[in-house]
């Protein structure tokens, strides 16, 4: 069944003058679609209860159907969806003061296949489509009473392998015809492929982006990265050099501390180069794998680690490890098939 917020609002038009409809039915669809955040046609309330039939005849409200929903103590919520063809996806909402964060997903499982993902060790089975990555904006927004303040595009799947259905999706996100949202609120992340970072840049949207390099040189980025979809961090470089050129955003390193792996003195003396190359700020994340190779830094480790990149007038942060106890945090996605 064909998703209604994938119709143009011409198509829109058609389908309601073929149902012997008025036009401005499309503005009120509209308007509970995108403003009013509506997951079904029955909250409709000002639409004729025939109306609202003949659309659950033809499209669906929304593309997601929860499976589970869970709550950490720091707020942070989890939710298992299942979509059309049975395979499922995870969302994450991460509250802070005056913030309300989506981390949405944009594939089922992953290609890449980082060493300390969980998402990656699943395989990969298919892109989501464009409803399926915008409807997860709506889940969050519900849940927060409110249009999400943020979007990364961070969840499950690298967002630059599916940028036919990720590019249409977040201008849905960031028109006013859509949510209308900032572009500047949104955050797209990606293990580094050079030629979709060109072509998202090509756009010229001030969305921003984030690198997950995890390594300050090639030799080591090769243990965490298999070679089918690692790119040398000087192609890298480049095409985020092209990004910025374009959009005039300042790019996010992200670079997930793995002990007695990447966490040494050395290894931050050589990524506070590397980001001094890319012009580029860092955000440092204790690893979240349950895989005891993949152990975290102890924090005070994480400190001075990030107390090398400082003191190198870089701009820099430890991203808080929110979500752990859901397995809601950086890394640890995945589809319920893993947890049965």
């Amino acid at each position: 069944m064909y998703s209604i917020k994938e119709q143009t609002k011409e198509q829109l038009a058609e389908w309601l003058k073929a149902h012997g409809q008025p036009a401005f039915r499309a503005t009120q669809i509209h308007d509970w679609l995108f403003k009013k955040l509506a997951m079904t046609f029955d909250e409709m309330a000002n639409l004729p209860k025939a109306l609202r039939e003949e659309l659950a005849a033809d499209f669906s409200a929304c593309a997601l159907e929860i499976e589970t929903a869970q709550t950490d103590n720091d707020r942070t919520v989890k939710w298992l969806s299942r979509l059309h063809d049975g395979h499922t996806i995870e969302t994450v909402l991460i509250r802070a003061p005056k913030r309300n964060t989506v981390c949405v997903s944009t594939q089922v499982g992953c290609q890449v296949h980082c060493v300390f993902c969980a998402t990656g060790r699943q395989g990969f089975a298919r892109n989501l489509n464009v409803s399926e990555i915008v409807d997860q904006v709506v889940l969050a927004s519900r849940e927060a009473g409110e249009l999400v303040t943020n979007v990364v595009v961070m969840g499950m799947g690298e967002p630059l392998h599916n940028l036919q259905n990720l590019i249409p999706a977040l201008e849905m996100i960031c028109s006013p015809d859509g949510f209308g949202l900032g572009a500047r609120h949104v955050t797209v992340s990606t293990s580094g492929v050079p030629r979709g970072i060109r072509q998202l840049a090509d756009l010229q949207r001030p969305w921003n982006l984030a690198v997950s390099l995890h390594a300050a040189n090639n030799e080591l980025r090769s243990k965490i990265i298999p070679p089918k979809f690692r790119a040398r961090i000087e192609d890298i470089r480049d095409a985020v050099a092209y990004y910025r050129e374009k959009t005039g955003r300042m790019p996010t390193i992200e670079y997930v501390l793995v002990d007695g792996l990447n966490d040494s003195f050395d290894d931050a003396s050589a990524l506070a180069d590397v980001a001094h190359d890319f012009h580029a700020k860092v955000n440092l994340i204790p690893c979240n794998s349950e895989d005891p190779r993949f152990a975290p830094p102890p924090a005070e480790k994480c400190e001075k680690f990030l107390s090398v990149l400082t003191k190198r007038n870089l701009q820099a942060t430890l991203r808080m490890r929110k979500g752990k106890n859901i397995r809601a945090a950086c890394g640890q996605l995945r589809q319920a098939e893993e947890e049965s």
